[in-house]
C-alpha cells in the first residue's frame, strides 16, 4: 500500500507492538462493554437504530476512521478511511435463552476476542446482544492501533451523550444513512515520542548489559535483563509458544464483585491510604499463592500493571489512541501471613505510591525502551520459547461515572466489562476490572490456552475461577 494514499502519520513503536501482534495473529480485539437501558420505543434488533449515536463517535474520536497500512513491516502506518458503511460495524448477537446474563455476555468475549477485523476498514465495531425489550449489552469491540483500555470507556460515554442528545432519540431512523463521509483530520501525536518520553543511559543500558554480564555482577550492581523483576522463583506458566496459523486461543471467565463489598474494600482502602488497583494486586497474589498446584518451588510473584499516562502528558481523558506504560511490583510469598493483615495493608499503600510515582512520571517508562529496538516484529518473534515476564496483569480502567438517568427518552449505562485477549508473549494471566459508580466490581480473566503451565489433567478454568473465588472471599472478610 503506498503511504501517499490518505497517509496520516507512520505508527510509533509501541503501536508497531501492537500491529505486530495483530499480524501474527496472536493478539485481535480489546472489548469494553456496557449494558444499556433504553426507552421502550428504541429498536434494540434493527442496526440503524445504532448509526446515530455512531455518527457523533466516528466524528468525534479520529482513531475511528483509521486502517492500518504495511503491517507485515516494522513501517508501518496510518490511513485515513473516508466514507464508512456503519452497518458493517454493528452485529447483532442471538443471546441463548437457556443462559443467563452473565453466561451471554461471557460468550461475547468467547467469540470476539480472537476474531480478525476484516482488511481494509476501520478495525472496530459494536457487538449488540438484547437482553429484554428495552435492555441490551453493547460491546466496543476494537483494535489495540485504535487505542488501549481507556478508550473504549470513553467510546461508550460519547455513545451515551449522542444519544441523549435532545431530540437524538427521536430521530426517524429511515433518514440515518449508514454511510458517513469521515473528513480527513491529522491524528495526534503518539504517546511514546522521544519528547515525551526521555529514557535515561542508565535506565536505557541496565537491561542490556544485564542480558550479558553474568547473574552475580548483574546483581551486585542492580542490573537486570528486563525491566520485570522475574527471577528463578517466579511463576511465569509456561514459556511463550505461538503459531500464527492457530492464533491464540484466548480463554476466559467473567466475575462480578457485589457493590457493598465494593463499596466496604474502598473505605478500607481510604483507611489505610491505598487505591483499590494496589489492593488487587495484593489480592491476586495471595489467591495464586493458595491455588498454584507448586508452591514449595516459587518464591514470589511479579505483577504487571497497566498505567494509565494521559494526565503526566496532558492528553484529555477522553481521547481516543494509546497513552499507557506498565510498572511491576514484587509479591513476596514467604512468610505470608494467613489473612490480609496490616503487613498486606502495609504493601498496599507502598504500591500505591510506586503506582502514582510511575503514573506522574514521565522519564524512564519502559514503553520508550521499545524505540531502542532495531525491529519491534523481530523482537516480538524472539519472545517464543522465553520464559514470560511476569506472573499476572491488572489493567483497571475504573469507576465510571453516567450522570444520565433513564427519563422520558433518555438511555443509561447500569453495568461495564473489560477484556481482552490471552497474552501470547507475556503475563499468563490478565485480570481486567471496570465498575460503574455504585455498582459492582466486573472483571474478566484471559489466559491463551496452555499458557498456566498446569497438569495435564487438571482444568484451566477450574483453576481460574478457584483463583477467582479465592480472591472474592478474602476481599468479602476485609475488615
Amino acid at each position: 500500500m503506498s503511504p501517499s494514499d490518505h497517509f496520516l502519520r507512520y505508527a510509533s513503536p509501541m503501536e508497531l507492538r501492537f500491529v505486530a501482534r495483530e499480524n501474527f495473529n496472536i493478539y485481535h480485539a480489546v472489548i469494553v462493554g456496557a449494558i444499556y437501558s433504553f426507552p421502550a420505543t428504541f429498536n434494540l434488533l434493527d442496526a440503524s437504530s445504532y448509526f446515530l449515536p455512531l455518527q457523533a463517535c466516528l466524528l468525534e474520536h479520529k482513531y475511528l476512521s483509521i486502517v492500518v497500512g504495511d503491517a507485515h513491516t516494522d513501517k508501518a502506518f496510518y490511513r485515513h478511511v473516508e466514507r464508512i458503511d456503519l452497518e458493517q460495524h454493528v452485529s447483532i448477537v442471538e443471546g441463548d435463552n437457556a443462559k443467563d446474563e452473565s453466561s451471554s455476555i461471557e460468550g461475547i468475549f468467547r467469540s470476539h476476542l480472537d476474531k480478525p477485523f476484516p482488511p481494509g476498514s476501520p478495525p472496530w465495531k459494536i457487538a449488540v446482544l438484547p437482553l429484554s425489550d428495552s435492555r441490551a449489552v453493547i460491546a466496543f469491540c476494537y483494535s489495540h492501533t485504535v487505542g488501549d483500555g481507556a478508550t473504549g470507556a470513553a467510546f461508550h460515554r460519547t455513545f451515551l451523550k449522542a444519544y441523549n442528545k435532545p431530540g437524538a432519540g427521536a430521530a426517524p431512523q429511515a433518514v440515518i444513512s449508514k454511510i458517513v463521509d469521515v473528513p480527513e483530520r491529522q491524528l495526534p501525536l503518539p504517546f511514546d515520542t522521544p519528547q515525551r518520553l526521555p529514557i535515561s543511559w542508565s535506565y536505557l543500558l541496565a537491561p542490556f548489559l544485564g542480558a550479558f554480564l553474568p547473574g552475580w555482577i548483574g546483581k551486585l550492581l542492580g542490573l537486570r535483563a528486563s525491566v520485570s523483576a522475574v527471577d528463578k522463583g517466579t511463576w511465569t506458566g509456561s514459556k511463550v509458544q505461538f503459531e500464527e496459523s492457530k492464533g491464540c486461543q484466548s480463554q476466559v471467565v467473567l466475575r462480578e464483585i457485589p457493590a457493598p463489598i465494593l463499596a466496604n474494600a474502598l473505605k478500607l482502602a481510604r483507611q489505610n491510604q491505598a487505591k483499590l488497583t494496589a489492593v488487587l494486586q495484593e489480592l491476586i497474589a495471595r489467591a495464586l499463592s493458595q491455588v498454584l498446584p507448586d508452591t514449595a518451588r516459587v518464591t514470589n510473584l511479579v505483577c504487571q500493571t497497566a498505567i494509565n499516562m494521559r494526565s503526566a502528558c496532558g492528553i484529555p481523558n477522553d481521547e481516543m489512541g494509546n497513552a499507557v506504560s506498565g510498572h511491576y511490583s514484587t509479591h513476596l510469598l514467604k512468610g505470608l501471613s494467613p489473612a490480609f493483615d496490616e503487613s498486606s495493608w502495609a504493601s498496599a499503600h507502598a504500591n500505591t505510591k510506586a503506582l502514582e510515582l510511575t503514573a506522574a512520571r514521565l522519564q524512564d517508562q519502559p514503553t520508550g525502551l521499545l524505540r531502542y529496538l532495531p525491529s519491534v516484529r523481530k523482537w516480538t518473534l524472539s519472545k517464543l520459547g522465553q520464559p514470560r515476564d511476569c506472573s499476572f496483569e491488572v489493567s483497571n480502567i475504573g469507576a465510571q461515572a453516567f450522570p444520565h438517568a433513564l427519563i422520558d427518552d433518555k438511555a443509561n449505562i447500569t453495568k461495564m466489562f473489560f477484556g481482552q485477549p490471552g497474552h501470547a508473549t507475556s503475563a499468563p494471566l490478565a485480570f481486567l476490572f471496570v465498575s460503574v459508580k455504585g455498582g459492582g466490581l466486573v472483571y474478566t480473566v484471559t489466559w491463551p490456552s496452555g499458557a498456566l503451565a498446569l497438569a495435564q489433567e487438571e482444568n484451566e478454568e477450574d483453576f481460574v475461577n478457584e483463583v477467582c473465588g479465592t480472591l472474592e472471599d478474602e476481599m468479602a472478610s476485609l475488615r
